[in-house]
């Protein structure tokens, strides 16, 4: 066999399985033999268990069925999962046996937001994730500033964050919140002993809990017992005595700091006075 005919042969050769590979290819890109054929949902093993309406992520899940395995772009279908309230990731998988397998890492609510008497779980982005109500959770707050949320709203992520604050910090003043409210000019706290302290907006947080502790601890001293305190003036918060008349006692924050020092020093000097004397 002559040189060219051996490269004819070659090259014929070579169409042929190039033709043959390009068959196979359509093949499997369009034959239903390649399609899901079905769906499983799972949650991954670090999730936390789900605070949503699993029927939606199932429903978006179910429309791999009937889809080629080898044309199903699972890195989209990742992101419309990841856009659905209450899922902080996902993973797609598919199998040439007509299997396709989601695995989702759901996001944990941090808190009841209660709006028209209805308990939403909301999550750390303020994202309303669900209608339900769930005890364990250590933070419920009850929104006035709205008529209405639906799954997927956002609430305010600045008051919800607040209200964390004064949920963790109050107890450090003895002051257990049994009730927090939120509505258009801010933060409300009715406390254990079912004293109302009115924190307003979310600014200068810090600063109001220094003044509620200054207001505390001049009424402690003179033996009143609050019904109210206004911290919104924050360096001038006022305060309402029980049974006291509308009017309201104004306490200087500065001036309620220095005496507490000096009557701290004095107790101090005092005690070391007593100690020298001590046989």
């Amino acid at each position: 066999m002559t040189p060219p005919s051996e490269y004819v042969l070659m090259r014929t050769f070579s169409l042929v399985i190039a033709g043959l590979a390009a068959s196979v290819l359509i093949w499997m890109l369009h034959s239903p033999v390649f399609d899901v054929r079905n769906v499983s949902v799972h949650r991954a093993d670090s999730s936390p268990p789900p605070a949503v309406d699993l029927e939606d992520i199932d429903a978006a899940a179910q429309r791999l069925v009937g889809h080629n395995v080898f044309q199903i772009d699972t890195n989209r279908m990742r992101e419309e999962l990841r856009e659905l309230p209450g899922v902080a990731d996902a993973l797609v998988q598919v199998r040439l046996d007509g299997r396709a397998v989601v695995t989702v890492a759901y996001e944990a609510p941090v808190a009841n937001w209660v709006v028209d008497g209805k308990s939403f779980l909301v999550n750390a982005s303020g994202e309303v994730l669900a209608p339900h109500f769930e005890p364990d959770l250590q933070l419920t707050v009850e929104d006035t500033s709205h008529d209405r949320v639906v799954v997927g709203d956002l609430i305010d992520v600045g008051a919800l964050f607040a209200a964390h604050q004064l949920q963790s910090n109050l107890p450090l003043l003895r002051v257990i919140p049994s009730r927090i409210r939120y509505t258009s000019s801010g933060l409300t706290v009715v406390d254990h002993a079912g004293r109302e302290l009115e924190f307003g907006d979310t600014a200068q947080l810090s600063a109001k809990l220094t003044a509620l502790h200054a207001v505390l601890e001049q009424a402690n001293r003179l033996g009143e017992r609050i019904a109210s305190v206004d911290l919104r003036p924050v360096e001038r918060p006022t305060y309402r005595t029980v049974g006291a008349p509308p009017l309201i006692t104004n306490i200087d924050v500065t001036q309620a700091a220095a005496d507490a020092a000096a009557e701290a020093e004095a107790a101090a000097e005092a005690d070391e006075a007593l100690t020298g004397e001590a046989p």
